[in-house]
């Protein structure tokens, strides 16, 4: 089995000369939804019972201070402004929620083109789109079950996360398989693998550093390299060198089946 470093190697080998179409694919997805990584993130800030309540008169202050300012000119002003915000924000988060889950097959695909060295392409990223369902459901009962997992404690629900981990990849090569079905084969292979994939996300802490330190910056570059590690572990642990292997040509069907 192959070890964390060896497959950032290869991520890294794979993105040589292609770093701009890697940083391009992932940016792109990202902003349309497309979340293969689902692990689970804890904020561990604390907050004591003295940020958490206010007093009556502080409570009152504050209500105060909010309506002046929702009755004050400035708010009149920019009212219009903030309406379309708002109303384009809603349509993004909707364009989101229907595409998000078939970029996320889309994503895994051009992964999985990467790690093969088959000509991965920007394109790669709308390939699922006549899959929308699948991919919608796939989001939702693995962030579901993650989230189900989670409410038991924290350690379930991470558990949960890596357990789950390889269905987009599954899901999207194997287009015969349902979602759950998808779902229960990424249980199957990541049975004795959670914790080799747990060490290979903790081994990118640093440049998860370095992006907060940049203010996100970084992790333009940091994500698709991640995101390429990820695809040289399924396909270690899938046993499989190549993107779709089951698929036949149909020279070989009928090669297998002549008809004289």
């Amino acid at each position: 089995m192959l070890l964390s470093r060896d497959f950032k190697m290869i991520a890294k080998e794979n993105l040589r000369g292609r770093w701009r179409l890697g940083v391009g694919t992932g940016l792109v997805a990202g902003l349309l939804g497309a979340a293969i990584r689902n692990n689970l993130s804890f904020d561990l800030t604390s907050y004591g019972d003295d940020a958490a309540a206010l007093s009556d008169t502080e409570y009152d202050n504050v209500i105060q201070q909010a309506e002046a300012f929702l009755e004050s000119d400035l708010f009149q002003a920019i009212l219009p402004a903030l309406t379309g915000i708002l109303i384009v924000l809603c349509i993004y988060l909707l364009i989101v929620l229907i595409i998000g889950g078939a970029v996320t097959l889309g994503y895994a695909q051009f992964n999985l083109n990467l790690t093969d060295d088959n000509d991965p392409r920007f394109s790669d990223l709308f390939s699922h789109m006549r899959r929308k369902w699948e991919g919608f459901c796939m989001q939702f009962f693995r962030g579901m079950m993650i989230l189900l997992w989670s409410m038991l404690f924290v350690i379930p629900g991470i558990i949960a996360s890596y357990r789950y981990a390889m269905t987009p990849y599954i899901l999207a090569e194997n287009y015969d398989l349902s979602m759950m079905e998808a779902i229960s084969e990424s249980k199957r292979l990541m049975r004795g693998n959670k914790w080799k994939l747990f060490t290979l996300d903790v081994s990118f802490i640093g440049w998860i550093l370095l992006s907060d330190f940049t203010l996100g910056i970084a992790s333009l570059w940091v994500n698709p390299y991640q995101e390429a590690a990820r695809a040289a572990f399924y396909r270690e642990i899938s046993e499989q060198r190549y993107s779709r292997p089951h698929v036949e040509t149909e020279w070989t069907q009928s090669s297998d089946n002549p008809s004289y």
